[in-house]
C-alpha cells in the first residue's frame, strides 16, 4: 500500500516539474493544434471539453472566474508565454478569450501539471487573504525555473 502511494506521488511530481512548455524537453506543444476550444455561456458553466479530465482538474478549472483579476496578475511558468504570444499570463491557460458572447475555454491548463499547480496555489493563497502582490511573489518564488 505505502508502495503505491509513493509511486502515485512520484508520478505527479514527475507531472509537475516536467511542465508541458516545448523548451522543457516535453513533446507538449500548445496553440490550436494540441488544445481543445469550447465557448459557454458564463463561467458559471463549466465546458464538456473537461468532462475527459479528472474531477480534481474540473474542480480546479471552476475557481477561474473567481480569480480571473488575479491569474491575471500571475506569470506561467510551464512555458507557454515564452513561446505563444497568447499566453500573456496564467488566465490564459485556462481561458483563451471573454466577450459578451461568452467565455472560450482552452484545455491548456488541463493538460499541463504546472499550470493546475499553480491555479491551485492562487486559490489557497486567495483564501488565506493574500494580496496579489503576495500571490504573485509565492508563484514567482515556487515556479520560476519550472520549465527549463
Amino acid at each position: 500500500m505505502k508502495a503505491r502511494a509513493f509511486a502515485a506521488s512520484g508520478m505527479i511530481a514527475m507531472v509537475l516539474l516536467s511542465g508541458c512548455g516545448k523548451d522543457s524537453g516535453s513533446s507538449h506543444a500548445h496553440g490550436p493544434d494540441t488544445e481543445t476550444y469550447e465557448t459557454t455561456a458564463s463561467y458559471k458553466v463549466m465546458p464538456e471539453l473537461l468532462s475527459v479530465y479528472t474531477d480534481n482538474t474540473q474542480a480546479t478549472y471552476a475557481y477561474v472566474g473567481e480569480l480571473e483579476a488575479v491569474l491575471k496578475e500571475l506569470k506561467c511558468y510551464c512555458g507557454c508565454m515564452d513561446e505563444d504570444s497568447l499566453h500573456d499570463s496564467l488566465y490564459r491557460c485556462f481561458i483563451a478569450e471573454k466577450s459578451e458572447d461568452g467565455v472560450k475555454w482552452t484545455d491548456h491548463g488541463a493538460q499541463c501539471g504546472i499550470c493546475l499547480s499553480e491555479l491551485q496555489d492562487a486559490k489557497r493563497l486567495n483564501d488565506e487573504g493574500k494580496s496579489i502582490e503576495e500571490i504573485k511573489t509565492y508563484i514567482d518564488n515556487k515556479y520560476q525555473g519550472s520549465a527549463s
